[in-house]
């Protein structure tokens, strides 16, 4: 999984949960249900730094090949919604 590798890489370790259940509403108000996997690492700073611009596009990636209408990341207790990814 390219997003395990990397987040290990920046954090020296990663932890993947299993799916959960989860839902979002569409703009005409349909309830989506899936099974998100939530990934996650504590960073070194240094090591994010070096890696930022390689979690951008992973997420922009991920975004767009997987057809998400977002994908989010939090970070220092800020919730990001990527919704517009960049083209290839």
């Amino acid at each position: 999984m390219r997003g395990a590798t990397l987040l290990g890489e920046i954090g020296g370790g990663v932890t993947i949960m299993p799916p959960v259940e989860g839902g979002w509403v569409r703009e005409d108000g349909e309830l989506i249900w899936e099974s998100p996997v939530l990934v996650y690492t504590f960073i070194r700073p240094d090591q994010f730094k070096q890696r930022l611009k390689a979690l951008r596009t992973f997420l922009h990636t991920l975004g767009r090949e997987t057809n998400q209408g977002e994908v989010v990341l939090e970070f220092d207790s800020w919730f990001y919604r990527i919704n517009e990814f960049d083209e290839d």
